[in-house]
């Protein structure tokens, strides 16, 4: 690696490929276990909430945040793979720390563009189906997807800021994970 590369990765916590591998045998039967706890969990929710949405409807809305935990998943997954393989650090801690920023920052990120995009697709553009969890009567396919890839473009746009964010400011690691930098970790 080159001095300017060096530099940005010099914050970053060593690794121990031993015990940290988000794709390995136990990392994937770990993720697909809470991926059917958070679908068993929605689904319970479902069954509790009054009134009652529509199956269609519901599963209008619980698609939606599936596939965009699945693409942010992902995301994470990767980002903190290559980070972690560019500069030896922990491509488990880069994930912890990935999580917690979209859980935090990301979260608000996503709130006010999701906000500006329905205003903008429907104030400014006169269209139809880009205001969250409205599909019509009947309820349309087609609104879904509008809603969709707007959600993935939100996700998209908070990942691009949590990544440059790392690449301004590497001290991000220190102050989100200052256990995970100690001598002792």
């Amino acid at each position: 690696m080159d001095d300017a590369t060096n530099g940005f990765f010099d914050d970053l916590p060593d690794v121990d490929r031993r015990s940290c591998r988000l794709l390995g045998p136990t990392a994937l039967i770990t993720q697909g276990l809470m991926g059917l706890l958070v679908i068993s969990s929605l689904v319970y929710k479902r069954h509790r909430e009054t009134p009652k949405r529509p199956w269609r409807i519901w599963l209008f809305d619980v698609s939606k945040q599936v596939i965009g935990q699945l693409f942010v998943h992902g995301v994470n997954v990767l980002i903190s793979d290559v980070v972690a393989h560019v500069s030896s650090g922990n491509a488990c801690v880069l994930y912890f720390l990935n999580i917690l920023i979209d859980t935090t920052l990301g979260v608000g990120v996503i709130y006010f563009i999701l906000r500006f995009m329905a205003y903008f697709f429907t104030e400014k553009c006169h269209l139809k189906g880009f205001e969250s969890g409205q599909y019509g009567s009947p309820p349309s396919i087609n609104y879904w997807v509008r809603q969709a890839a707007v959600y993935v473009f939100a996700l998209t746009t908070m990942k691009l800021l949590v990544v440059a964010l790392f690449a301004a400011w590497p001290g991000i690691f220190k102050l989100y994970l200052p256990w995970a930098c100690s001598p002792y970790s």
